[in-house]
């Protein structure tokens, strides 16, 4: 999976396609650019969870939660464990969901490079766990906490949803917490973003809001990228291949 891009280049094209047809095709192109900044934040007041993600983001410059992370940057930023597992982080894992890529879900099993991990279900619980955060120990280490941004994407359901309403910008701190805000353009709402990576594996999940019906899951290589596919699960019943798209920056700071 570290190689995967380079070894399946027809996989890379599928998602490259599919991301530049939403470019193309996106109706919020060049008005995009003046959110997320901290005007914008001010008037689409929401929850930030017990991590003060929100609280913290309004004193950064609109241009910061647009910046690209660069893989490397990522063996010395995280605390959780120094050092990190070999195995795991020697390389960068890129999880590739659906027909032809190395996570395919089966009505009754689920496998990872053609290995049978779990059934549907069980994968899906998974990732729920994994993207239950522990609140913070108190007020102050909440607002202590340092965030490097992922990236600003358009989230596509589908390869007929050109011109998608939703977008989300993510964040994740030193110990692994992701932490961002989806935004519905179509409504004017915004709704907190909160998760986590997983250590072992480069898995990431998020919860959308305090909702248990729909957690997101990726891999962090993936938000290194320009074209992030992503498993939506709803509940555990429920699985869509979606596709988060990245946006261009703000022209000036």
């Amino acid at each position: 999976m570290g190689n995967w891009l380079n070894d399946h280049p027809n996989r890379r094209d599928y998602w490259n396609s599919w991301g530049g047809s939403v470019r193309s095709s996106w109706r919020y192109n060049g008005f995009h650019r003046n959110w997320y900044g901290p005007n914008w934040w001010v008037s689409h007041p929401h929850g930030w969870g017990g991590w003060h993600f929100h609280r913290w983001s309004v004193w950064q410059s609109p241009s910061f939660w647009w910046r690209v992370p660069v893989w490397t940057t990522f063996a010395t930023w995280f605390t959780w464990r120094q050092p990190p597992p070999a195995v795991v982080w020697s390389q960068p894992v890129f999880f590739d969901y659906g027909t032809g890529g190395n996570v395919v879900i089966n009505s009754d099993s689920v496998l990872i490079n053609g290995q049978v991990v779990a059934t549907p279900a069980e994968f899906a619980e998974s990732a729920a766990v994994l993207a239950t955060v522990p609140a913070p120990a108190n007020d102050e280490e909440a607002a202590a906490i340092e965030w490097m941004p992922l990236g600003t994407f358009a989230i596509s359901t589908d390869r007929d949803d050109k011109s998608p309403s939703f977008s989300i910008q993510l964040a994740v701190t030193r110990t692994g917490i992701i932490g961002g805000t989806l935004f519905n353009a179509e409504t004017d709402e915004a709704t907190a973003v909160q998760g986590q990576v997983d250590s072992e594996t480069q898995r990431v999940a998020f919860r959308i809001g305090t909702t248990d019906d729909l957690v997101i899951e990726t891999g962090l290589y993936n938000l290194t990228q320009n074209e992030v596919p992503v498993l939506a699960h709803f509940g555990v019943e429920t699985t869509e291949n979606w596709l988060m798209i990245r946006l261009d920056p703000p022209e000036d700071e």
